[in-house]
């Protein structure tokens, strides 16, 4: 099974797949163990949180997973472990934050005995005291909401990507002519959004993997047009990340170590959402603006030795592995 899914990307691991239950759901998780683990290995862990705006994407998407975060997994002989979640809009904000609990429930307490069995020819085994998240753009939403939720069990730092953050902005809640992907946005034929959403509701039948094809009108840019993703998001603070970190400086908490970067003409997800969390942060953030890139920019022209990737894993180097 470990080579039944040709890859490009992760060809240096060997993939085995699983599932973790969150309310009574079997959700899909993919485990990446290094090809040159050695036996009785202790390896440390990289959860990779898959991006699409909590409405699109899936966990081995390989066009969205970025090549220089796999490259790092292989530097430091890392063990990728990859879960996918419930989606909107078939899914509340809140089910995917009980699926995000769910997913570090079963890693701390089924990874071990998955990798024991699974990968009996490695038999590697997992430092889950030695845990980095990562994840991009609505995995940074993702791998941040982590570590501000209280999942900061074994975990020594979080990269974010482009992350979702400030989604009380009117960017998310108001609509309007929006650039997006730096260009007219595309039109919708009438009530479309409303087609979809009903028919959402009626199906419920939870979603965890959604991939656009190429040139279908796209969910999240139609709410995003008319002003509705917070309504099909929800309500409940926790789902805000910086209500979720205004808590934890209230409370006194100390934040794990977050290197968070956005691209400076992001017209997908704004940055101004990144620079205010940095602000109410205060301290703990490794922040990179970097200039005149959009969105989603750390393709796979992006490797380890790119300039601002070297400053980071600079950074990185202090707390993990």
């Amino acid at each position: 099974m470990a080579d039944s899914m040709p890859t490009t990307k992760l060809h240096a691991f060997n993939r085995e797949d699983t599932t973790y239950t969150s309310d009574g759901l079997s959700i899909g998780i993919s485990v990446f163990v290094p090809k040159s683990a050695i036996k009785g290995q202790t390896l440390p862990v990289l959860v990779r949180w898959h991006g699409g705006a909590l409405i699109n994407g899936g966990r081995v998407y390989e066009p969205w997973f970025p090549k220089w975060v796999i490259d790092l997994a292989a530097l430091h002989d890392a063990i990728i472990v990859t879960p996918d979640y419930r989606l909107l809009p078939e899914s509340s904000g809140l089910d995917i934050i009980s699926d995000l609990h769910n997913f570090y429930t079963w890693l701390h307490t089924n990874l071990a005995s998955f990798l024991r069995t699974s990968f009996s020819q490695s038999t590697a085994t997992s430092d889950l005291s030695n845990i980095l998240i990562t994840g991009e753009s609505a995995g940074g939403y993702m791998a941040v909401q982590s570590v501000l939720l209280g999942e900061t069990k074994g975990v020594k730092a979080v990269i974010a990507h482009y992350p979702m953050i400030d989604l009380r902005d009117a960017w998310y809640s108001e609509p309007g002519r929006k650039v997006i992907w730096g260009q007219s946005p595309p039109s919708f034929p009438d009530g479309w959004l409303d087609h979809q959403l009903e028919g959402a509701a009626k199906s419920a039948k939870p979603i965890t993997e959604r991939i656009p094809e190429e040139g279908e009108p796209d969910l999240f840019v139609a709410t995003l047009l008319e002003g509705r993703y917070t309504e099909i998001l929800g309500s409940d603070s926790s789902l805000y990340p910086l209500e979720n970190l205004k808590r934890i400086k209230v409370q006194g908490g100390v934040l794990t170590p977050i290197w968070m970067f956005h691209g400076e003409q992001d017209t997908i997800i704004p940055m101004d959402g990144t620079r205010k969390f940095v602000q109410v942060a205060q301290e703990g953030i490794h922040e990179k603006i970097i200039p005149g890139a959009e969105h989603g920019f750390d393709d796979d022209s992006v490797g380890l030795d790119t300039d601002w990737v070297v400053e980071g894993r600079e950074w990185l180097q202090k707390h993990w592995p």
